[in-house]
């Protein structure tokens, strides 16, 4: 009798989780949706609602269905639905999205664009383009020649 749209992401509890206490390096994609408890450095290709936590930080771009940010974004967020700023939050970077929502004391300090064709995103495309070879060998030396914690991938 009910049922619910196939492209509204899951209110459950996020699948994948990226705890506090560690700096975490890597490049994510999923369907499933994801928190940030901790510092992450790295790409997320998410197809679902992505969660930043008060205390954390994200330093690289984000593609997303929908995104809650409570923390520091250090990078671009592309979100094909709805962008979230909770107090004291801040995005140092352009965000594009199709609905744009502040809470006082947030910030964005790059441009954003809000836009209901921002609904066309399509977040595999982005990954297929990030994935190429050239793409792929520019990032991994930037990213990967680091000490690291962890590296996720995910689908």
């Amino acid at each position: 009798m009910f049922s619910r749209k196939k492209d509204e992401p899951s209110d459950l509890l996020p699948a994948m989780q990226v705890v506090s206490g560690g700096v975490y390096f890597g490049i994510i994609k999923t369907s499933s949706p994801i928190r940030i408890e901790g510092d992450f450095k790295g790409i997320i290709f998410c197809n679902n609602k992505v969660i930043i936590d008060k205390k954390a930080t994200v330093s690289g771009d984000i593609l997303c269905h929908e995104i809650v940010v409570g923390g520091l974004v250090e990078g671009n967020v592309i979100c094909k639905s709805k962008c979230l700023l909770q107090a004291d939050a801040v995005i140092s970077g352009v965000v594009r999205t199709c609905l744009f929502e502040n809470v006082e004391n947030s910030s964005v300090s790059g441009p954003v664009y809000v836009n209901k064709e921002n609904t066309n995103i399509d977040i595999d495309e982005y990954y297929n383009l990030f994935n190429k070879k050239e793409n792929l060998e520019k990032i991994k030396a930037e990213y990967f020649s680091l000490p690291q914690k962890l590296i996720m991938i995910a689908s």
